[in-house]
Order: structure tokens, then sequence, then C-alpha cells
């Protein structure tokens, strides 16, 4: 399947670096987008430093105020009205999920490194696969057209094959450890929903995130450069710009509509 421009795409955790990537060429490319943001003013002034126009603003987005624990915000979010559109609710045809939590230090050999919410990623997306069977509860004929959904994990966190260097292993599998089994958590939901909330589900897991979300900032290798991976056969790297891995996932996921990438859990390296 082929995405038009009037249908639309749900993004949560766009002010993030990846997330953020992944909306500007998803505007840039004619597409409709609604985006949940706790500070819908860093989101605008993020996508305006992208070169992304109010006017672009006013047509294709709606951004929705609130955080990830809102679930009538994750509603609007998931069923907001497009333009040129009328009549019944229309359902986002897919969703890009990006949120994370912000790394702390704490006091602990073991565990040195934990996130400021560390079940962020698990709790997100449990909140929107709840709003999506709410909303097939009270609308049942949205049902029929539900969305698939990509979430932005983590290399380090597979139980089939070792996807990072063995320099790095340390780090992924004891400094990063509590981020990491929250990443995993929260991609034994999107699996175990695939297919029955979601229409399908495809999981990213970038390498050692580098750069910002600039879409044409320097350090960037190409998104058609990257290796990419799948859990069988990882590609296997040490870093990924954040921008890449946002434009991969545009043109892999959000153009094409995904059902090629559903069931795999893709790795981008450099």
């Amino acid at each position: 399947m082929t995405i038009t421009s009037t249908q639309h795409i749900a993004f949560f955790g766009a002010t993030g670096g990846c997330t953020n990537a992944c909306l500007v060429h998803t505007l840039n490319a004619g597409f409709h987008a609604t985006a949940l943001a706790r500070t819908p003013s860093k989101l605008v002034d993020m996508l305006h430093a992208q070169g992304i126009s109010q006017d672009v603003m006013d047509a294709q987005l709606t951004i929705f105020k609130g955080d990830i624990s809102d679930i009538h915000a994750i509603k609007d979010t998931l069923t907001n009205h497009v333009a040129g559109t009328t009549g019944a609710v229309t359902l986002a045809s897919q969703i890009i999920s990006g949120i994370g939590g912000t790394p702390q230090m704490q006091m602990s050999l073991r565990r040195p490194v934990t996130i400021d919410n560390p079940e962020i990623c698990a709790t997100a997306t449990k909140n929107i696969i709840q709003a999506l069977q709410e909303i097939y509860k009270t609308q049942p004929s949205t049902a029929l057209h539900k969305p698939s959904i990509a979430v932005i994990s983590t290399t380090g966190v597979s139980d089939v094959k070792e996807d990072v260097p063995f320099a790095f292993r340390i780090l992924y599998h004891v400094v990063l450890a509590d981020p990491h089994k929250d990443k995993k958590e929260m991609e034994s939901l999107v699996t175990e929903n695939s297919g029955t909330t979601f229409r399908g589900a495809v999981i990213v897991r970038p390498s050692l995130l580098t750069g910002d979300q600039s879409v044409k900032g320097s350090g960037r290798q190409g998104w058609e450069k990257l290796r990419v991976g799948r859990e069988e056969e990882p590609a296997v790297g040490y870093t990924v710009h954040r921008a890449d891995v946002g434009q991969w996932i545009f043109e892999e996921v959000v153009k094409t509509g995904g059902e090629g990438r559903f069931g795999q859990r893709i790795t981008l390296t450099n």
C-alpha cells in the first residue's frame, strides 16, 4: 500500500532527534501529520529551524498538547480530522513512536545509568494500545482501518543474536541495562499487539545515536548508505546519525506504508 497525502501519520516523541527528522521529511513530502507534545512551542521552533514554514504547519500538522500519560490527548492525536476531510473521525494510518527518557547517573556500580522515567517506553506503548482499543470499542468502524506502528528501540536488546560490537558490550549490557529493559518491554508489547491492535509493526534498532535531528546538518552519512540488518542477521556497528535514522524510517516505512517491513526488527548502523 502506498500512503497518500490525504491520510495522516501520528507522531509521539517528535521533539526527539530521530522522530523529529522523520516528521520533517513527512511534512516536506506533503503528508498530513499529528503530534503529541508536552510543549508545542518547542516542537514548532524545532520545525521552523528545520525549514518548515508556518504555512506548511498550518495546512498539514496538528499538534496536541499533553504527555504520553494522557489517554485523552493520545486519542486526539490518533483520531484527528485531516484538513480537507469531513464527516467521521479519521484514524491515523501509521504511528511513529520515538518516546524515550533522559539518561541520569546514579550511585550504583552495577547500574550507573538510569533514565528519568525508567518505564517510559513501555508505559507509552501501553497507553497507545489502550487508547486504540477504546477507540475501536466506541467507534467500531475504525477497527476496519487499524494503524500500523513503527517504534525506535536500540541495539543491545536482542535475545537472538548479538548486535553490539565487542568494545561496546559492557556499555550496552551493564551500564545501560535499565533503559534497555524498558526498550525490551516496549518491543514485547508491540509484537504482542501486532495484527490485533495494530495492523502491523516495525521495530527499528539503531546503533549508538549521534548528531541531532537536523536533516541538513553535518556528520550525516546519508540514509541510503546505512547498513541494514534484521534480528537474525544484524548489521553490527558503532554509531548512526539521528537524522539518517529518521529519514530511513520516512523512506522505508512512512512513504511506502511499511508493509514490506512488518514483523521485522531492523538494525541500522553506519
